[in-house]
């Protein structure tokens, strides 16, 4: 069974990440042979894994809207199938419409909705703007089309304020999603003032939309996000609470227990017990997995058979698959699993018994889980075991379980699972407190460089030998290991050169330019919600993919929202000496940027352009213009200048504005790229920083144009993603580079 769990999780796994047709093809034939010369179920597995994984994808990318795909509004009704996420001036749902030409599962926005807003499991007719799944693409950074396609939705779009938007048919009684959102709504009238509330619906009912981003700090450093979600622990919690109470409750009658032991009725009672909390968790990858390990391990306590939990474990990888083979995409399949396997290799058939067990298991675990982590995250809690002993006993031997019985006792008396939830709450708020105070430590978490595949897979196997049993002769293999992991740097520029990275940040602008030693960043992208920046979701994670924790100077060009927007974001999450800006912005100490600024890093020259002491205009106009000139390499970045700043621009520099990399001004809008800028800079790569089908037209055909006349190679964020120079070298277009089979192609 091991052996075939692993085979049938390759196959899905090459299939996915393989997309040459004739590798694929070729190792299905010579898997098919062998298992006709062999018979090994094994080999079936793999086959059988691939197969399954290549039909859902082919279906997964049939459903999806093309990216050529025009935008149109249309009128479409269907299902709202899960509990909306709320915002303070939207929400977000997923959607199934009944129109058989759209995709199956769309996702949508409805900005400034009316007061009865959409609930999971109504029907409603809808007016709709779709657009393709479509995502930023840059280093480090989240693939939102990925995550689409593991969520199975073909498109996205917003609802438009229209009178013809109204429900048709209010939720049935039996749709769990809208038990969900009715448990939703009760707990947080019954205990609004809990300062704990949104962990408490986290824990609860899988509900974790109110979870700011503050307090995900705190959990990611703590490494106590794993709490937030109902996995295996929780679930295994439910199906023990339902267990001795169902069992303890049927001993005390002693006339049912001739006929049918407690112990099944127990079985019984848990199962249902882990079933219901898994239902209102939303039903995620960590909790099917921990609900298929609970009905095996509970139907052999029925039957009174044993079973290897090894056994148990791969059945539950098989299942999972079978139902969602792209759940390999996500983190949690593969965080979840490795904990099992992990308590398995250290804790199963150990003579004699481990001591103090309950206690190595915290460190065992988050030194298990370290390659997962840098893989995923390029983030390490540090304190991880620490805060893992205080939190885990306490949540699951107190907040979980009354939790649960709250939601038990919930339908009978409000009163009582108010006082649960209040003391639930007073504990969350304890271990806050605690958390809080960890998280703040120095040493709290180890960002890590992106290392290559050699060296995670020496690191993996320095894990493994550690992990051994004492007294295993390879065990201290696992220093040598290590040593190229620990002495590992991320490539830095050589003297005299520099790296240039244009990030897709939208409708926006973001780039960094790094020298052997410093680090500069030239603007930080737009703002788009209270709750999203592109500073904080792009900028930041490109730094920590970088392996970049500091910032020399940070340039901002003028106080557009789509070039400063994402400032706050960047500042509070890396140290930055300098900010220099065009004008004074409140409460940041800025220096003010004027044209003859002039300094050198690692033998590469940076020039300030403009603004003129005396330029006058519109704020675009006198925009920070950076000039960088390297041995190799030279760019040219104008900000938001437009003719005008143009002309003074040719007027005092002249031929000495030539550059190999021109970031074309103002996005390509027709106030900009007059011909004798255009003619003066003559660039060798035109970069358009724009967002994918932006309401402005940017870049305008015409503008395009004028630059392919000058033989300039036009390279565009939202067909090419981030953009990557390095020396002299052809630019990394990133969206290519990582292309996978759910990346979209975009085109006009």
């Amino acid at each position: 069974m091991n052996k075939t769990a692993i085979a049938f999780l390759l196959g899905t796994l090459l299939s996915l990440y393989v997309s040459y047709p004739l590798v694929t093809g070729s190792l299905l034939l010579l898997c098919l042979v062998t298992f006709i010369c062999y018979r090994k179920i094994w080999i079936l597995g793999f086959i059988v894994g691939l197969l399954w994984c290549a039909y859902q994808a082919q279906f997964a990318i049939e459903n999806k809207l093309a990216a050529d795909t025009p935008v149109k509004v249309s009128q479409v009704q269907g299902l709202i199938t899960a509990i909306p996420d709320t915002n303070s001036d939207h929400i977000r749902f997923d959607f199934l419409p009944d129109d058989p030409s759209l995709p199956n599962k769309i996702k949508l926005s409805w900005y400034f909705p009316p007061e009865h807003t959409p609930k999971a499991g109504e029907r409603w007719q809808l007016t709709v703007k779709l657009k393709p799944p479509f995502g930023m693409m840059n280093p480090g950074g989240f693939d939102y089309e990925k995550w689409l396609f593991s969520q199975g939705i073909g498109a996205t779009g917003y609802v438009k304020k229209t009178a013809n938007n109204q429900r048709l048919v209010k939720s049935k009684y039996w749709q769990i999603n809208d038990w969900r959102f009715q448990l939703q709504q009760h707990i947080q009238s019954i205990i609004p003032t809990a300062s704990q509330l949104p962990l408490i619906l986290g824990l609860a009912i899988g509900q974790r939309d109110d979870i700011s981003q503050s307090q995900w700090q705190v959990l990611r450093q703590t490494g106590t996000s794993h709490l937030m979600a109902i996995s295996g622990l929780h679930i295994g919690l439910a199906a023990g609470l339902g267990f001795y109470l169902i069992s303890g409750l049927w001993r005390y009658t002693p006339f049912n227990t001739l006929r049918i032991p407690a112990h099944r009725i127990g079985a019984v009672g848990g199962l249902t017990v882990a079933i219901f909390y898994a239902c209102l968790a939303g039903l995620s990858i960590p909790t099917q997995r921990a609900l298929v390990m609970i009905s095996l391990a509970m139907l052999a306590l029925f039957l009174k058979r044993s079973v290897y939990p090894s056994h148990i474990l791969s059945l539950a990888c098989i299942l999972v698959l079978l139902i969602n083979p792209f759940a390999l995409l996500g983190a949690g399949f593969w965080l979840s699993f490795a904990a099992v396997v992990i308590i398995l290799l250290c804790f199963t058939q150990r003579f004699p018994a481990i001591r103090l067990a309950w206690l190595k298991i915290h460190f065992l675990m988050a030194l298990g889980l370290i390659p997962l982590l840098i893989l995923f995250f390029n983030d390490v809690s540090l304190i991880s075991p620490i805060a893992n002993l205080i939190a885990i006993p306490l949540v699951s031997v107190l907040v979980v379980p009354l939790i649960i019985l709250a939601m038990i006792v919930l339908p009978m008396s409000s009163s009582l699972a108010a006082i649960l939830l209040y003391a639930a709450d007073f504990l969350l708020n304890m271990l806050w407190h605690i958390l809080s105070f960890l998280s703040d430590l120095s040493f709290a978490s180890w960002t890590t460089p992106v290392y290559p595949w050699p060296l995670l897979f020496m690191l993996l196997l320095a894990i493994l030998l550690v992990l051994l049993p004492r007294g295993h002769p390879g065990k201290y293999l696992a220093l040598v290991f290590l040593i190229p992991v620990l002495f590992y740097e991320s490539d830095r520029p050589d003297t005299g050169d520099f790296y240039l990275t244009v990030l897709d940040v939208g409708q926006g602008l973001a780039s960094v330019i790094e020298t052997k030693h410093h680090t500069l960043i030239f603007d930080t992208g737009p703002r788009y919600s209270e709750s999203f920046n592109t500073g904080e979701a792009v900028v930041v994670p490109f730094l920590r993919y970088r392996a970049i924790d500091h910032i020399d100077t940070l340039l901002i060009s003028h106080g557009d929202n789509d070039h400063i927007g994402g400032l706050q974001g960047v500042i509070n999450n890396i140290a930055v000496d300098k900010v220099m800006v065009s004008q004074s912005i409140t409460n940041i100490n800025t220096r003010l940027c004027k044209a003859g600024q002039h300094w050198q890093w690692d033998e590469v020259e940076f020039t300030v352009l403009q603004p003129f002491p005396t330029q006058a205009g519109s704020e675009n106009e006198r925009s920070c213009v950076l000039r960088v000139h390297g041995k190799n390499l030279s760019a040219l970045l104008p900000g938001d200048i437009e003719k005008h700043g143009e002309q003074a621009l040719v007027q005092h520099y002249g031929e000495a504005l030539k550059s190999d990399i021109l970031l074309v001004p103002h996005h390509g809008s027709r106030t900009s790229s007059s011909q004798p800028f255009i003619d003066a800079v003559s660039p060798k790569y035109a970069v358009f920083s724009v967002g994918f089908r932006n309401r402005y037209g940017f870049p305008v055909k015409d503008i395009v144009q004028r630059y392919s006349t000058v033989e300039s190679e036009i390279l565009r964020t939202d067909w090419n993603g981030a953009i990557l120079f390095r020396n002299s070298d052809a630019p990394i277009l990133w969206r290519q580079h990582e292309e996978q089979l759910w990346t979209s192609k975009a085109t006009e």
